[in-house]
């Protein structure tokens, strides 16, 4: 009954976040366009406007640049949206990934993390990465080359850092979340203040810091980074090729370097009057054959990793699978796991539950119908299956696997692998 809560939460924070990220999105995007599109005017009290057509009507926004407070009454902040959607990302990310984190997060192959061990990795992420970029965007502005190259080593040292701790599915959301993270923290702790600030020199008659101006157009930069922040946090959503290539270093920086690309083209287009100028027509066509290039590259089948070791004590026997044993020995193993509610039947047998309800998604070749890799690159075999005990654990006896229970695993079986899971979990 819990978990049927928990779940339900989740589904309706996922709504209202999924809400407020189209609203913060969707309106800093378009922000962003009169900003580039804008024209200069010969009314003194305008600077620029921008004409757009829509509901069969003509519109123009026009940017003012010494506003009465009169006309600042019932203005409008957008800053609310941001708070709504950092609200429920935290909600999301407690009760799905810092709720099984051994599911979403860990890949004993790359790091035998435990639950802990993986919620402090992540959370040391969602809280240096919003101060180490703090100490970065405080550099003086004429520093220009030493702020890029501090943000450029800022960012990839954190992508490898979680390439090499977690899961590729793990480090996406991870990196995806946290570069979140930064940029909510960017708005609420330096831009709403400034922009606050200049709203009360306004209405004192004032005129806004120039200064403050040159350092929200630098940090304003972050936006660059936006749309790879969406693919990254819908990674669950997409295939093996994407989530589970191998190559989570390099599959994270390029998504980056595509979500910076493509805002730049964006911007481009939007200052040339909504025309795509030749050169960054040029530069996507280059990009678009590089990135087919490689996904060809990272699609071709890889050389089996070797078997790693683990003790003769909790290796699974898969010929026993073939041969039950009427009676189990003292110690429960993969091999020889009895389920109480069958003690007088053939006791059942974790790997032979596994291979029959699990194996048909995690081998090196799949059999059921569409799958066409092991999701997560997760091969259960007589050598792995204890490597992920505690994996198992957690995804079987919350039935999260098999997904909508596909295969058709039955309350003693989930029982019994679990018992089993539970029992070799680091």
């Amino acid at each position: 009954m819990i978990g049927a809560l928990l779940d339900l939460t989740a589904d309706v924070a996922r709504w209202l976040h999924v809400l407020s990220a189209f609203a913060w999105l969707g309106a800093g995007l378009w922000i962003r366009r009169l900003t580039l599109r804008s024209k200069p005017l010969l009314d003194q009290r305008s600077e620029m406007e921008v004409w757009d057509t829509h509901s069969l009507s003509f519109w123009r926004t026009s940017k003012v640049a010494a506003p009465t407070a009169e006309e600042l009454d019932g203005l409008v902040w957008s800053f609310n949206q941001i708070r709504w959607l950092v609200g429920t990302g935290i909600v999301l990310f407690c009760l799905i990934y810092y709720r099984q984190p051994l599911a979403y997060l860990v890949d004993p192959s790359i790091a035998a993390l435990t639950a802990r061990e993986a919620i402090a990795a992540s959370l040391f992420g969602l809280v240096g990465a919003p101060v180490l970029n703090e100490f970065v965007n405080r550099i003086p502005l004429h520093f220009k080359t030493l702020y890029m190259t501090a943000s450029i080593a800022h960012l990839l040292a954190w992508v490898g850092l979680y390439a090499n701790l977690f899961s590729q599915h793990g480090a996406m959301i991870q990196i995806g979340a946290m570069l979140g993270v930064v940029i909510a923290f960017n708005v609420l702790w330096y831009l709403y203040p400034r922009m606050r600030k200049a709203y009360n020199a306004v209405l004192k008659g004032e005129q806004p810091d120039p200064i403050d101006r040159q350092y929200w157009d630098r940090r304003g930069r972050h936006a660059y980074i936006t749309l790879a922040i969406v693919f990254l946090m819908l990674s669950s959503h997409m295939g093996s090729l994407v989530r589970d290539n191998g190559h989570p270093f390099l599959t994270i920086t390029t998504i980056l370097a595509v979500s910076v690309v493509a805002r730049w083209v964006l911007d481009a287009t939007h200052h040339n009057g909504g025309v795509t100028p030749i050169e960054p027509r040029w530069i996507t066509a280059t990009a678009v054959v590089a990135l087919a290039l490689g996904i060809t590259w990272m699609a071709l089948p890889r050389t089996p990793a070797k078997p790693v070791a683990v003790p003769a004590s909790t290796q699974v026997s898969a010929s026993s699978a073939a041969h039950p044993v009427t009676h189990p020995p003292e110690h429960s193993s993969a091999s020889s796991i009895t389920s109480s509610a069958s003690r007088d039947a053939a006791p059942l047998r974790a790997d032979a539950i596994v291979q029959r309800r699990c194996a048909v998604c995690h081998a090196a070749q799949p059999s059921f119908p569409g799958m066409a890799s092991a999701p997560r690159g997760i091969v259960f075999t007589s050598e792995t299956m204890p490597l992920y005990a505690g994996l198992i654990a957690a995804v079987v006896q919350s039935e999260r696997m098999p997904p909508g229970n596909a295969t058709d695993m039955q309350p003693d079986e989930r029982k019994a692998v679990t018992e089993w899971a539970t029992g070799h979990a680091r």
